[in-house]
């Protein structure tokens, strides 16, 4: 019993003291540290880097760096810890002279007299990014391309104007690849005046891209009278029977076609062949990946770089004779990161499904034979989800 009353005592004289405890601020200090000294100036694109000299003020806890915003809307403050002897500031839209405030701050939050200095941003990634744009009429939309070598963070909006003459924004594309070739898809084939601008996380916008332009007619082709073809070369055989390749056209990418491992002579190249029902006329292909899992993206046996044969008299034999190359394409991992690490774009790209398109010239033809060169991983089983074709119907 005495134990108890002991301890309880201790409890209680414990929370006593931590009432009174004092939570003062860091430091009681009453006067305003010394400003930096020794500035030096380097202009980089789009910002700068201020190098100067602290003051000797044991006190001292950081520099910071007062300055408009890109946009000119709001005031941005940067900060830097007395470990380091310069700032970091960025996100400017031009290359006008800007007027910067530094101060240094002390542990009692007292600030010392602004130090103004000048900077000159230099020309701004932002503008080689919309200057690298490039945009041309393709099937179904507008197919756009640019170079981002630095990998900054830009979103890509696309306008069009209806028929009130007014600007609607269509699509958007947030990226940090290095490069991209990306189609706005599910527009009218007719005339129409299109616009283009990024804009980046510091809300900054460039100059719009304007281009009056004629998407290409291009429709759905129906799936229901796609079937499996089989010869004698190919190699298809399911893992499962639930796994068949008949899940590639049966509008849900969760349901998945995986080639059987282990099957005698299995090998990349390998291929299989589809019977379209009708005479096509094919403008684009759209390959869903396995993507219900984040651990299938851009790996394991999804087709990496292949290519697609068309024919309209396929020799029983399996042999190539009768078969011209439609196309050659490769999947595209926008964040060029490697096998098993993946960015939130690449997840969303996985997740829709890539876009591969045919020449204008590319003949009209009944039957395709899908050939993979190489996998993600490098293994010689196939897996795919989902695959989708546009074009037009020449002969039913």
């Amino acid at each position: 019993m005495k134990i108890h009353v002991i301890s309880l005592l201790a409890v209680v004289l414990f929370f006593t003291q931590c009432k009174e405890m004092d939570h003062g601020p860091l430091s009681t200090s009453d006067g305003n540290p010394s400003p930096v000294t020794g500035v030096h100036v380097e202009n980089t694109p789009g910002g700068a880097k201020v190098s100067y000299t602290l003051p000797g003020d044991p006190e001292l806890l950081y520099v910071m760096a007062k300055f408009p915003s890109g946009d000119g809307t709001s005031t941005r403050t940067v900060k830097s810890s007395v470990y380091a002897n310069y700032l970091v500031l960025d996100g400017f839209a031009s290359t006008a002279e800007v007027e910067v405030e530094l101060y240094s701050v002390n542990r009692a939050e007292n600030m010392s007299e602004p130090l103004r200095i000048k900077i000159k941003p230099e020309k701004p990634y932002l503008e080689d990014v919309f200057e690298s744009l490039e945009v041309e009429e393709t099937f179904g939309g507008i197919n756009t391309r640019f170079v981002n070598p630095m990998g900054g963070e830009y979103v890509l909006h696309t306008l069009y104007k209806n028929a009130e003459n007014e600007w609607v924004l269509y699509d958007r594309l947030y990226t940090k690849s290095k490069g991209r070739d990306y189609a706005v898809r599910g527009l009218l084939a007719e005339p129409t005046a299109f616009g283009f601008y990024f804009t980046d996380k510091w809300r900054n916008r460039s100059d719009t891209l304007l281009r009056n332009m004629t998407p290409l007619f291009e429709e759905r082709l129906d799936k229901s009278k796609f079937k499996h073809f089989p010869l004698l070369t190919d190699t298809y055989e399911p893992e499962y029977a639930s796994w068949a390749i008949e899940n590639l056209w049966d509008n849900d990418p969760n349901k998945i076609f995986y080639v059987k491992a282990g099957l005698p002579g299995a090998k990349v190249p390998n291929w299989f062949t589809i019977d379209l029902g009708a005479v096509q006329k094919i403008s684009r292909m759209r390959v869903n990946q396995l993507a219900y899992a984040e651990a299938w993206m851009f790996a394991a046996g999804a087709p990496r770089v292949f290519e697609i044969y068309g024919s309209n008299a396929p020799p029983s034999d399996g042999s190539w004779d009768n078969w011209t190359l439609l196309g050659s394409f490769e999947s595209i991992k926008p964040s060029g990161l490697p096998l098993g690490e993946l960015t939130s774009e690449d997840i969303a790209v996985a997740k829709a499904g890539e876009d591969f398109e045919f020449a204008v010239s590319t003949p009209n033809v009944r039957y395709l034979r899908f050939k993979t060169l190489k996998t993600w991983s490098g293994q010689v089983t196939i897996a795919m989800g989902e695959m989708t074709l546009w074009g037009q119907t020449i002969q039913k």
